[in-house]
């Protein structure tokens, strides 16, 4: 068990309602009151109300402010830390937690939700870089940033704000307040975080983690969480009862009337839908449970997506079914039902290097090739998704594919940031399996005119030789012996090449 780092413990009541208010981090300016929520500033040793905070939103994180663990400094030490605050953030590409940590010494750090994972930070001075001369150009996604021998790529660039914050904090934020927040990060699975909420911006390096590597203690047990209710509405269309497992949700589907009811702006405001007409029923039934890798994940989401290539040789439209599955340690990860089979994937933390060209993808010391360039459209939804999702919204992928295609590489370009997500092949067998369904459908073993990546360019062109090869055919079935210039039904013929009929060597025919 983690001992405790803390350097004082210094307790006084608050000025507001009387109650204690504690603070033990050494970093620590501010606290917000557990009681009134009001805003604490200490001053030496007498403590000043200097506003009120936001309640926090409920989002059955099992991270709570006095859980502790340990986890090791740049030099590979371990270091026990405490967990003695929390921001809830929001912007346009969803909502997250940062979670203030207090670690031996007084060294801050943060622990933050990251696409349904979690990124352990630190406090970093990059050198040999001013940021006060960068421009808006410097900060365009995708573009590279040399830090010495080190090579980051802006994967976020986003205006973000302070909904809400609990526990002891270094600084007061500003609720509501807008400011630039980018992200950047490297081969190395490295998180680089630059920010902008005050005149100079700061920086934190980061690294994705597990909870269970971090040896936390004090974690929110699996039974309180089941036993607690999610918050309760009525769908703005149909007025069925709908519930919120997740309060960082940006878009809940309504199982009684399929509509996409969008919940970006709080439960408190007007909320507005968008009718699905056509309704799809998942293989794989949400609220299923299946237990893959050790883990036992819930099925939360699902989408039915359509692709159409941007090669103007090759215009090609498909579909794929993606579900979104949860742990609560583990966090999200998807299963992928394509032309390909079935697989599971997970958002990376870091970028893969890609060649000048972008032919190529190296992750994990394992070579991909670019197969395709495409624009994704979401055409229906149900369930609660992290991000945003509305019919009809359109993303930039390309995908990467290994060699026998065992695993994959996807990019996707959405609302000023990119994420990748590498994917592993999984049999429908195994699947079915462990989320007891009985039989998938595996796509990959479907016919050649039952896949959903069958073209219309690929159908015409099949069209076209079998009209070709019509007189052929009807060659074959006419007497051997026929003169075409006596006999009408006699269409024997020869190409000038010397062929019979269809292609030529050099690829032209008659």
């Amino acid at each position: 068990m983690a001992s405790s780092p803390s350097q004082r413990d210094y307790s006084a009541p608050c000025p507001g309602c009387g109650a204690p208010v504690h603070f033990t981090s050494a970093q620590a300016a501010f606290a917000v009151c557990t009681y009134c929520r009001s805003t604490v500033a200490r001053r030496g040793e007498v403590l000043e109300r200097v506003g009120k905070m936001a309640e926090v939103f409920e989002d059955y994180s099992p991270l709570q402010i006095g859980a502790s663990g340990q986890a090791p400094d740049p030099s590979g030490v371990a270091m026990p830390f405490t967990v003695v605050g929390r921001l809830q953030m929001r912007s346009d590409a969803g909502a997250w937690n940062e979670w203030v940590l207090d670690f031996q010494g007084g060294e801050p750090g943060w622990l933050s939700e990251d696409n349904g994972s979690w990124v352990l930070s630190r406090p970093w001075k990059p050198q040999g870089l001013q940021l006060k001369n960068f421009v808006a150009r410097d900060w365009k996604l995708g573009r590279a940033v040399q830090v010495g021998a080190d090579e980051f790529t802006v994967t976020s660039v986003q205006n973000a704000q302070v909904a809400a914050a609990q526990g002891q904090l270094a600084e007061l934020p500003q609720l509501g307040r807008s400011f630039k927040l980018v992200e950047l990060r490297d081969t190395q699975e490295r998180v680089w975080s630059v920010d902008f909420s005050s005149k100079q911006p700061s920086c934190s390096l980061g690294m994705g983690v597990q909870l269970e590597s971090l040896q936390m203690q004090g974690l929110r047990e699996a039974a309180a969480l089941q036993r607690e209710q999610g918050q309760h509405f009525n769908c703005p269309r149909c007025a069925a009862a709908l519930e919120l497992r997740f309060d960082s949700t940006k878009t809940l589907g309504c199982p009684s009337c399929g509509s996409l009811v969008d919940l970006s702006a709080g439960l408190g405001q007007a909320l507005q839908y968008a009718e699905q007409r056509r309704r799809v029923k998942p293989q794989i039934p949400l609220g299923s449970e299946g237990q893959l890798e050790g883990a036992v994940w819930q099925v939360v989401g699902f989408q039915r997506r359509t692709g159409r290539t941007l090669d103007e040789e090759d215009d090609e439209t498909f579909t794929w079914d993606e579900y979104l599955i949860y742990h609560r340690k583990a966090g999200f990860a998807f299963l992928v039902d394509s032309e390909d089979g079935w697989s599971l994937a997970r958002v990376i933390n870091g970028v893969p290097k890609l060649s000048k060209t972008g032919g190529t993808a190296t992750y994990l010391r394992r070579q991909y090739a670019r197969e395709s360039t495409y624009q994704a459209e979401t055409n229906y939804a149900e369930g609660e998704f992290y991000w945003p999702v509305r019919q009809g919204q359109t993303t930039r992928n390309v995908d990467y594919v290994n060699q026998g295609k065992r695993s994959s590489l996807a990019q996707e370009t959405d609302q000023g940031e990119i994420t990748w997500t590498h994917g592993q092949q999984m049999s429908a067998e195994t699947l079915a399996q462990a989320f007891g369904v009985g039989k998938l459908k595996d796509r990959s073993q479907a016919g050649p005119l039952s896949g959903s990546k069958f073209s219309l360019g690929t159908i015409l062109f099949w069209l076209f030789v079998l009209l070709f090869l019509l007189p052929f055919l009807r060659a074959c079935i006419s007497s051997p012996d026929c003169d075409p210039r006596t006999d009408p039904n006699c269409t024997y013929s020869r190409s000038s090449s010397g062929s019979y009929g269809g292609f030529t060597s050099g690829g032209s025919h008659k």
